[in-house]
């Protein structure tokens, strides 16, 4: 019988790879802020974390040889750490409320994308463990964690490979670790991990594409035609 729901999840899935693949973020955007318009915001963000998860495989190794691991390291495990606490809320909030929450995440997030809003400050060891701690409650409750690391690496005086390198390499270990405490709390079940796996091919494909879009142009309007269209979606999932 064929799926309504699933075949709008894979439109949904083909806008996000190439997003993912091009910049390193900004999939999360799309995919919770729309997933949660075809499914239950606890779906969406499971879907989201096991797309996003598998997606990261495919980023990560070649992420390695251009990361600063000195930057990504204290993001990294200060989001591990906290993660639990806004799978919390997502476990508690009811559905309806939770929704809503998401699209003003998604808003407030595309906002600051699209004004080009980044963290100008200094940028030490205390700074990347507060940085970790941001991303970290709003990944476990959202999935939504991966912008806020990019709109704090991507700040940094480094060259873009490098800033999208550190983006994935901390926002590919907070998907794993979301990954794990959605599993081991009953959220992502056999029925919604097979969903995911059937999204995923998909997925990877428009990942790759997206990479070759990277390699070939600049990001300056891409981000904000990117950022413009997910800011109408994030209104509508308030709306709706």
């Amino acid at each position: 019988m064929f799926d309504v729901r699933l075949a709008l999840a894979l439109g949904v899935v083909l806008v996000g790879g190439i997003v993912l693949g091009f910049a390193g973020f900004g999939t999360g955007l799309i995919f919770v802020a729309l997933l949660s318009l075809i499914y239950n915001p606890r779906e969406a963000v499971s879907l989201l974390v096991i797309m996003g998860t598998l997606g990261a495989a495919m980023l990560f190794p070649p992420a390695t040889r251009h990361a600063i691991w000195r930057e990504a390291l204290p993001v990294a495990g200060t989001a591990i750490l906290v993660l639990p606490l806004g799978s919390y809320v997502l476990l508690t909030l009811d559905q309806h409320t939770m929704q809503r929450t998401i699209g003003v995440v998604v808003l407030v997030l595309s906002f600051l994308a699209f004004r080009g809003v980044t963290y100008p400050g200094p940028r030490g060891f205390g700074v990347h463990i507060l940085a970790g701690l941001i991303s970290g409650i709003v990944a476990g409750a959202t999935a939504l964690g991966r912008m806020l690391v990019a709109l704090y690496f991507i700040s940094a005086k480094h060259p873009p490979v490098v800033q999208r390198a550190n983006i994935i390499v901390v926002g590919s270990t907070i998907s794993l670790c979301n990954l794990i405490v959605l599993t081991l709390t009953g959220v992502i079940t056999i029925e919604l991990a097979a969903r995911g796996a059937v999204l995923f091919l998909p997925f990877a494909a428009t990942i790759w594409l997206g990479t070759r879009f990277f390699r070939a142009t600049t990001a300056e309007w891409f981000r904000r035609i990117v950022s413009g269209l997910i800011m109408v979606i994030a209104v509508a999932t308030i709306i709706f």
